[in-house]
């Protein structure tokens, strides 16, 4: 059993008797529950009543609640990729805490990661875009009340990629649903962002998705380019702090025109050159704030570099579906782009053409972590950057931002995980502080384990600052570290947040 929270608040009906609450009259998210049973307590949490159900059409949710032990707090999980399953397993360290977790499937059920076959129903998309999300959170909170006869004092979201995404359009466009929001890796769906992982594939993949590199050319090009900038910042541990500050050019590594070993093809160096760069048209103007960062190419080439992209086009994107063998690569970049701006508007926070605007969520006191990993192969960071740049323009500069918003970066991490890297960290206790006591949260330490072995530890900074070394110490472990700034332009804009590559 656990140990006891801040609260101990008790239900006041039955879980049998929760089962039988009807919640199918409420226009905005009719709902009805199909099941609820008693789960014993155990060494990984209290005893909880599970609630499962749908709401109209069919976003399936599960809801957990604990018997007598709830801390007054909601915490709600968003998904990955295509979604289509009800991710409640991670809630686990949510409800270990004792808080009332839940999760839905956003509104279909499929695989993650293979063709969205659902993109036809124009409801399911548009349960996919948020409203799964949302009635999710209402439904929750109905079921709260009726359980323990009053509402969370606090409720929380937590999500990566599309998960990520989800947080941020919550933040957007409901942004009564939290209070407080860590969204990581956000997978832009509008903005350009989905379609910059079309750029991607197409660069990296020939048509029948025959890969470019093999994993020895990404081995090479992955350890040449580390080799290369690890060390800009002052410390050569494998990690680039800042990518947008590495300037290895893969041309070094073209083989000779008498071939040769431990080198790379021209087609390989002029993929890597288009995969840095970011997707461009015909004129040569820029489509996105940029391309995946110098450290990334040991994550490149899986399977979903392609699937995904070639899901979401044949399924997604377009409003009239095109054969169901569309190939991503036949995605144009000077014709395209208009028809399929107002599909990724419902999955994307901002629309394209637009600005993020959270100034709802900003009055009423939301708080809000995105954190994006530097070596993202998935999802380019500087889309993340970009975001995070155009917020602080339109509400009040970076200084008054970071009163509510907090951005973090995490060198060496891949998309939401993995890397050599620290890249397990927990924000939760941060933005509860931050929420409940007024306490923002300057940092968070992020470890890298081999197995169960910890390789080491490494804090992660509030944006615009940086984790730079003592100069003494254990250079693995956290505490020979502190936070740097880096010097303002003349503007009094931050350096690292108008960066080169964001241009």
């Amino acid at each position: 059993m656990k140990a006891q929270t801040d609260a101990q608040l008790v239900s006041t009906i039955s879980c049998e008797a929760l089962g039988k609450v009807d919640l199918t009259q409420d226009q905005e998210a009719p709902a009805t529950i199909t099941g609820a049973k008693l789960v014993a307590a155990s060494p990984a949490a209290n005893e909880y009543c599970a609630v499962t159900g749908y709401v109209q059409p069919q976003v399936q949710f599960e809801i957990r609640l604990p018997t007598s032990s709830w801390n007054g707090r909601y915490f709600q999980i968003g998904c990955g990729g295509f979604c289509g399953l009800v991710n409640i397993a991670g809630c686990g360290d949510m409800l270990a805490r004792d808080f009332v977790v839940a999760a839905d499937n956003m509104g279909h059920v499929g695989d993650i990661l293979k063709e969205p076959l659902w993109g036809s129903s124009a409801d399911a998309r548009r349960d996919y875009g948020a409203r799964g999300t949302h009635v999710t959170a209402l439904v929750a909170k109905r079921v709260i009340a009726a359980f323990y006869g009053k509402a969370p004092a606090y409720s929380y979201f937590r999500g990566c990629s599309t998960g990520g995404r989800e947080g941020l359009m919550e933040a957007q466009h409901h942004p009564e649903d939290f209070d407080g929001i860590v969204s990581g890796d956000p997978a832009f769906a509008g903005r350009l962002g989905a379609i910059a992982n079309v750029w991607a594939a197409q660069k990296l993949f020939r048509r029948g998705n025959v890969p470019i590199f093999d994993q020895a050319s990404l081995t090479l090009l992955h350890q040449r380019t580390i080799a290369a900038c690890d060390a800009i910042d002052g410390v050569k541990d494998g990690i680039i702090d800042d990518p947008r500050q590495c300037r290895f050019d893969p041309a070094s590594l073209q083989c000779p025109a008498t071939g040769g070993s431990d080198c790379l093809t021209a087609e390989q160096v002029a993929a890597a050159k288009a995969v840095y760069d970011g997707p461009r048209n015909s004129k040569g103007q820029r489509l996105y704030p940029g391309g995946m960062m110098p450290g990334s190419e040991g994550a490149w080439g899986g399977a979903d570099t392609w699937s995904l992209p070639q899901g979401s086009l044949r399924y997604l994107m377009f409003a009239q579906n095109p054969a169901r063998d569309y190939d991503y690569h036949d995605f144009d970049w000077d014709r395209d782009l208009a028809k399929v701006r107002d599909q990724v508007a419902l999955y994307d926070p901002v629309a394209p053409g637009s600005a993020p605007d959270l100034a709802a969520f900003h009055a009423r006191g939301g708080r809000l972590i995105l954190y994006h990993g530097w070596s993202d192969q998935g999802v380019s960071p500087l889309g993340s950057l970009d975001y995070y740049a155009q917020v602080a323009a339109r509400q009040g500069g970076v200084t008054s931002l970071r009163d509510w918003f907090r951005l973090f970066m995490v060198p060496g991490m891949f998309h939401c995980r993995g890397g050599n890297a620290p890249n397990s960290f927990d924000f939760m206790p941060g933005i509860v502080a931050w929420v409940e006591k007024g306490a923002a949260p300057d940092g968070v330490v992020a470890s890298q384990k081999d197995g169960d072995t910890l390789v080491r530890t490494r804090p992660l900074f509030a944006y615009p600052a940086v984790a730079r070394y003592d100069g003494k110490g254990d250079v693995n472990t956290a505490a020979s570290w502190h936070a740097a700034m880096p010097a303002s332009t003349p503007d009094g804009r931050i350096d690292w947040l108008w960066g080169p590559a964001a241009k």
